[in-house]
This record gives structure tokens, C-alpha cells and sequence, in this order.
């Protein structure tokens, strides 16, 4: 699984980062539960660092925050995703990234003042279950789930957080009349998609 793969798996649950401890006297004290930090770069701050980029924010710019060069960025990143792929999805680690990447004011990001700001571009629930019905179908036709974001106009970060409101507006709305609304909606657009990619229902 690749960095891009990792990023979009933020959307959904956040999927699949130890190994030679090297935190300095700027990182804060490691959690126990986490990998430990590599080159200074705690795996709390691999995770802002991630919500970034994924936010198109630059490199250059998370380098900087940080205080390293790209080759130890490098090293913390394998190590990082190496140990997260190690680990059940059900664990703390899982939790804790997903739950940085929600909100990536932390460590040394905590001061940046560059901190990822959403415009609401899925303002309704309709936006969501268009852009939902899209990257399902588009999925399926194998097509690549960020340049179907980019079509939308938004980043990995961004439908990570303009979707979850509607995520839970959804589960809250289960087993009421409220859903079966949601659900003809959400069908409605993947079955206009499925036309455009000649998918058919799995």
C-alpha cells in the first residue's frame, strides 16, 4: 500500500508506522502506545505532517516545521507506515492517526498557523452523496480515488472532514423514513455514474 493509498484510507477509516527511537528535546514525550519517534519526528507529527500534504500543502513547508531534511522525513515515513501496517486497525495507533489527522494542530504543528481550513464545499447532503456515489463507482472502474476528488474541487483532507458530518447524520438517521431519502439520493448519483464508467452493480 502506497502513501497515496494510506491517505485516502483516512476517508473511510483511516487505514494502515517504530522503530529506532531518535526524539530530541523538542519532541514531546512519546506515548507508550505509539511508535516510538524517528529523527525527532513523533509519530503524532507524521500524522499532521500527513493531513497536510494530503491538503496540498508542500513538503518543503513540513520539512520546515519540523526541523529536518528530507532523507530523515524519508526514514520517519517508512518507519511509521511500516509499524501502522503492523498493527490491527482496531488499535490505539489507528485511532490516534486518524484522529491527528482530523485535527493536526499538534507537536510542533501546534504553533505553525497553517493549519488545514475547511470551506465547506459539501454543504449539503446532496454534495456528499454525489461526491460518495463518484468515488464508489469511479473505484470500481479503477479509476484513481484522488483525481475523482480533484474533479470535485477537493483534497483527500478535505473529504475526510466535510464527509463525516454527513457520515454520522446518516447513521444517526438509521432505521428511520430519513435514510431510505438518503439512500434513493446516494443511488440516484451512483447509478448516473455507473452509466458514465459502464460499471454495472456488484
Amino acid at each position: 500500500m502506497d502513501l497515496q493509498a494510506l491517505r485516502y484510507g483516512a476517508v473511510a477509516a483511516l487505514l494502515l508506522l517504530a522503530l529506532n527511537a531518535c526524539a530530541d528535546e523538542k519532541s514531546p514525550p512519546a506515548d507508550p502506545r505509539l511508535p516510538q519517534p524517528v529523527n525527532g519526528i513523533t509519530f503524532d507529527e507524521w500524522a499532521a505532517g500527513n493531513a497536510r500534504l494530503a491538503n496540498k500543502q508542500t513538503l518543503d513547508g513540513v520539512l520546515e516545521t519540523l526541523e529536518v531534511d528530507k532523507s530523515q522525513w524519508d526514514e520517519a515515513n517508512t518507519a511509521f507506515t511500516k509499524a501502522l501496517k503492523e498493527r490491527d486497525p482496531r488499535s490505539y495507533t489507528y485511532q490516534r492517526y486518524g484522529e491527528v489527522f482530523a485535527d493536526p494542530a499538534v507537536g510542533r504543528f501546534a504553533e505553525a498557523g497553517d493549519n488545514p481550513r475547511l470551506q465547506g464545499k459539501l454543504a449539503t447532503f446532496e454534495d456528499y452523496a454525489r461526491v460518495q456515489a463518484h468515488l464508489t463507482v469511479a473505484t470500481q472502474a479503477g479509476k484513481d480515488p484522488q483525481e475523482v476528488l480533484k474533479e470535485h474541487d477537493l483534497t483527500v483532507y478535505e473529504f475526510s472532514q466535510e464527509s463525516g458530518r454527513w457520515v454520522q447524520e446518516m447513521a444517526r438517521a438509521a432505521g428511520g423514513g430519513d435514510i431510505e431519502r438518503m439512500n434513493r439520493i446516494r443511488e440516484g448519483f451512483e447509478a448516473e455514474y455507473r452509466e458514465k464508467y459502464g460499471v454495472g452493480e456488484e
